[in-house]
């Protein structure tokens, strides 16, 4: 998990990890007022790249040396606007399907006690090039 907090736009967005296995991941960041759009709530973007980190987790960590992942599909439903004043934001992770080459995991974005996102998110597994 210290490497975590290595990655820089981890570090830059502020968010934090919470717990991490082989099913699941929770990763926080507090609401700061840079992450405010023209409509004074808390970017879309923001939201996704923390719902994204949070399903990364499941899969990263536990890759081979010799292997990395990308991204080929994820979509992302938001169903409550993320506040500045509305405290942490969380997202919550939990594996779906991991195979050899793809894998899958739903994720659900939450600040207080709204559901503000819901996702679902596929990556593609294969090797690291020299």
């Amino acid at each position: 998990m210290d490497s975590f907090s290595n990655i820089p736009i981890n570090r830059h967005l502020g968010f934090k990890l919470i717990s991490r296995s082989s099913e699941s991941a929770s990763i926080t960041m507090e609401s700061r007022p840079e992450f405010l759009q023209e409509g004074g709530i808390i970017h879309g973007a923001i939201v996704t790249a923390l719902a994204d980190t949070a399903a990364v987790y499941i899969f990263h960590p536990g890759l081979s040396p010799d292997m990395t992942m990308t991204s080929i599909e994820f979509k992302l439903n938001f169903l409550s606007p993320a506040l500045l004043d509305g405290g942490t934001i969380t997202a919550r992770s939990s594996l779906v399907r991991k195979g050899r080459k793809i894998g899958v995991c739903d994720v659900d974005v939450v600040q207080g006690n709204r559901h503000i996102a819901k996702g679902l998110f596929t990556y593609l597994f294969y090797e690291r090039k020299p």
